[in-house]
């Protein structure tokens, strides 16, 4: 065995030397061995499959080949799979291969021309199958339509050798229809995504965890000045103050899935100089194990905003003096009016108990204007006439004193000035029922402001 062993292995390294093949002959000379034990060992690697034969004219030449047995097909696969002899005849079909191919009669013995199985073996299919054969694999991908379902293939052809020892191959079906249409889905939710943040006022950007851009819309180019093309796969971090910077960084690394979306607001310069406020918000999206994939910004210039926001705050601090200096004022004019209010009160009760003394006077006191009118009476006169209150005020001085005229009356005004202190004289008074009676009489005439009044003073004299 030990012989047998050493021998396969010189065998396999001067095919391994000699890609295009050698023959028993060739072998045989090169290894100093008999033909007829080339022939076996030969025979023997290929019904393992490691070894192929071709036939040129009238050698047979042997190479190396990278073939399974046919039964290691179904140890190593569960997917639906077909094998194939070197006869182009079909030998197994495994794992619902037929159904997937929408085959009613199973095509095991029939030739891969026969018209059952024209959705598999179209053209390209049969040449890479006589390639497989010959011992080398390959793969296609087969878009096919069965009862109306549009299915996704993976197919693998494998070189095999068959139980027999010859050459075959093997086509491995991988259904890959559920996840071609949820990548077809997952583009589509792309492009309307894309399309939706495109047309967006607002910032937008798509970046890998190291911060590597993956998609921008069309805002974030125009404010960073430059085309999509010389942002995408570049990493991006915006020109911010170094606390500002660090703000941003603690604030994505703290995003998690309980916790995925932040806000942050900086100050920041923009690619023309200027300096601009703007607020971001950060989406972190997760794998369904939790780890960050990829991170999605918005994000707005809110400069005008601020600059409102300053405006309004310099507005409150002038508003707020403006309130305190008003204040201060307000409680100043208060205290005037407190003050002015209780020199009212103490006039009102001044002006109370001259009222009560004028009314409660001994003697008739009458107040008349110029015209001649009663001004005011006190209750003494009242009594002394013979008037009530209301009834006085509607007789004039010449209903009382039937010696003034109305020449006397406006001789006394014009005279007025000249009268310094009180005058007294004897006179006579009316009273409502026509009697005369004689009254000692005190004048005087009183201006306050614009207003002049002369004062009667009147008491009843009574003969002894």
């Amino acid at each position: 065995m030990i012989g047998d062993t050493e021998d396969l292995r010189r065998i396999r390294e001067q095919l391994a030397e000699h890609p295009r093949g050698m023959s028993i002959t060739d072998i045989s000379q090169v290894l100093g061995m008999h033909r007829t034990t080339v022939a076996k060992y030969l025979d023997g690697l290929q019904m393992k499959g490691e070894v192929d034969l071709r036939i040129v004219s009238t050698a047979k030449v042997y190479h190396l080949a990278n073939r399974i047995p046919s039964s290691a097909v179904a140890v190593y696969t569960h997917d639906p799979y077909i094998l194939i002899t070197c006869r182009m005849v079909v030998e197994t079909v495994k794992n619902n291969f037929c159904e997937i191919f929408g085959l009613s009669d199973d095509p095991t013995g029939r030739q891969i021309t026969d018209p059952t199985l024209n959705i598999l073996m179209q053209e390209e299919m049969k040449a890479r199958v006589k390639t497989a054969i010959q011992g080398q694999g390959g793969s296609i991908n087969l878009v096919i339509s069965v009862k109306g379902i549009r299915r996704w293939l993976d197919l693998s052809i494998i070189p095999v050798v068959c139980e027999d020892g010859r050459p075959g191959c093997a086509i491995i079906c991988r259904d890959e229809t559920k996840t071609k249409e949820a990548l077809q889905q997952a583009e589509i939710c792309r492009q309307e995504a894309d399309a939706l943040s495109s047309d967006q006022k607002e910032f937008i950007f798509r970046a890998r965890p190291d911060g590597i851009l993956t998609y921008v819309n069309d805002a974030f180019c125009r404010r960073m000045e430059r085309k999509r093309e010389e942002l995408i796969g570049f990493p991006y971090e915006p020109v911010i103050s170094h606390d500002d910077l660090e703000r941003l960084t603690r604030l994505r690394t703290d995003l998690t899935p309980k916790t995925p979306i932040t806000k942050i607001a900086f100050k920041t310069i923009q690619a023309d100089g200027m300096v601009a406020w703007e607020e971001w918000q950060y989406r972190g999206i997760f794998t369904i194990d939790g780890f960050l994939g990829s991170i999605q910004a918005i994000g707005s210039d809110i400069s005008e905003r601020k600059h409102l926001e300053e405006q309004l705050q310099i507005y409150h601090a002038n508003f707020e003096a403006v309130i305190k200096q008003r204040t201060r004022e307000m409680r100043a004019a208060n205290q005037d009016l407190m003050t002015e209010m209780t020199r009212r009160e103490k006039l009102e009760r001044e002006l109370l108990i001259i009222r009560f003394v004028f009314d409660q006077a001994s003697d008739s006191i009458l107040l008349f204007d110029r015209t001649g009118a009663v001004y005011r009476a006190n209750e003494t006169a009242c009594k002394l006439l013979g008037y009530s209150r209301e009834e006085i005020q509607q007789i004039t001085v010449y209903d009382i004193n039937p010696e003034i005229s109305a020449e006397t009356w406006q001789e006394m005004w014009e005279l007025r000035r000249d009268e310094e202190e009180t005058f007294r004289v004897r006179s006579v008074h009316r009273r409502h029922d026509g009697e005369i009676i004689p009254v000692e009489i005190s004048r005087k005439f009183i201006t306050a402001g614009p207003l002049s009044l002369f004062c009667s003073i009147a008491r009843e004299i009574v003969a002894k």
